[in-house]
């Protein structure tokens, strides 16, 4: 399921970018040039619609290179995630003992005490450093609550790890919502990993965390480990829920 990326404020912020370079409708000051022009007809947009898109995956947060690789991929974020990410860490020992916090901080969550239930899908973000949210973790967050539909029928949840202080999750929260255009509280729970004790047993600890994607199944058996090598490196939600399927045949 595709997520929209014209929300009115990100448009509104692309439009304010275009005019901070001093750019007019075309996106350059004297009109687009030859190069802008056959890359938007190659895409099927306009040379103006190019400008837009790409001023607005700019003010997502996005690289030059991200973005020229995102607009090749036909303009969304999320196109760079892999569809077909088998499994590339060996499963954890003592996933069990991972202790969370609630969103709001104020409550201990234990993965062990969610565990023989349902499967459990558990998607580590990268968190807010260096003055940012990674951008491809509110996209990936947001493809995950836009196909919930689909892991509640492969009897799943969901479980978004934000690791390092929560002073910056409601950032990270209305990120999400701005890319499916709703309002409120995610789809999924979002849990804390305050001092970062999940990210070292786990040992995908750079910077804060590197994007890694785990599922469990209903026997609290690790069967699926995914560690992404950069933050686009990530399985698509389509990529989570084969492996699902794989668990009911």
């Amino acid at each position: 399921m595709p997520i929209a990326l014209t929300h009115g404020l990100r448009i509104a912020a692309a439009a304010a970018l275009l005019a901070t370079l001093g750019c007019g409708a075309g996106g350059q000051a004297n009109g687009p040039d030859a190069e802008t022009v056959a890359l938007a007809e190659q895409l099927g947009m306009t040379p103006e619609e190019l400008q837009a898109k790409k001023a607005m995956l700019v003010y997502g947060g996005l690289t030059a290179e991200e973005v020229n690789k995102t607009l090749m991929m036909g303009g969304d974020p999320a196109s760079l995630f892999k569809d077909d990410a088998p499994a590339n860490r060996p499963a954890p020992t003592s996933i069990d003992q991972l202790t969370f916090a609630s969103g709001d901080g104020e409550t201990e969550v234990k993965l062990a005490g969610l565990l023989g239930k349902r499967n459990v899908v558990l998607v580590f973000t990268r968190g807010y450093y260096n003055g940012s949210i990674c951008p491809f973790c509110t996209t990936q967050t947001a493809q995950l609550a836009a196909n919930k539909e689909a892991f509640e029928e492969r009897d799943a949840e969901v479980l978004v790890v934000f690791p390092g202080s929560g002073d910056q999750l409601p950032t990270f929260v209305d990120a999400v919502n701005s890319y499916l255009e709703t309002e409120g509280e995610l789809a999924w729970p979002v849990l804390l990993d305050k001092d970062l004790s999940a990210v070292e047993l786990l040992d995908i600890a750079a910077d804060l965390a590197v994007p890694s994607t785990f599922i469990i199944n209903k026997e609290g058996e690790v069967v699926y480990s995914y560690v992404g090598a950069s933050r686009t490196d990530r399985p698509s939600a389509a990529a989570i829920l084969a492996q699902l399927d794989a668990l009911r045949s």
